[in-house]
């Protein structure tokens, strides 16, 4: 069973104090996680890692694409889904931990 569906996600980053540098992260990026599976997100570092996973739990906005997340046995789009449906859905259905964690 899909739990986790992500694809076409778009994330760019402005740096304002830099006379808007436009800094493309993800272009097209996807993946799709099944129940019970173990998976590793790898890759060179300023690959866009951490920024792929931020935006999968809603911590950034994308661009384009979509995540669909199952919450309570429907997908629902986390890219299109109000901030208290996010919320719900990070109470009780996805977790995030940083790799800064202390």
């Amino acid at each position: 069973m899909i739990v986790l569906d992500a694809a076409g996600l778009e994330k760019t980053f402005v740096l304002h104090l830099q006379n808007g540098t436009r800094l493309p992260v993800l272009r097209g990026a996807g993946l799709t996680l099944r129940a019970g599976r173990c998976v590793a997100l790898t890759g060179p570092s300023g690959a866009g890692k951490s920024t792929l996973l931020r935006a999968l739990y809603g911590n950034y906005l994308v661009s384009a694409g979509s995540i669909r997340v199952r919450h309570r046995g429907v997908m629902i789009d986390m890219a299109d889904a109000p901030p208290e449906r996010v919320i719900e859905i990070r109470r009780e259905t996805l977790g995030y931990v940083s790799q800064f964690l202390r």
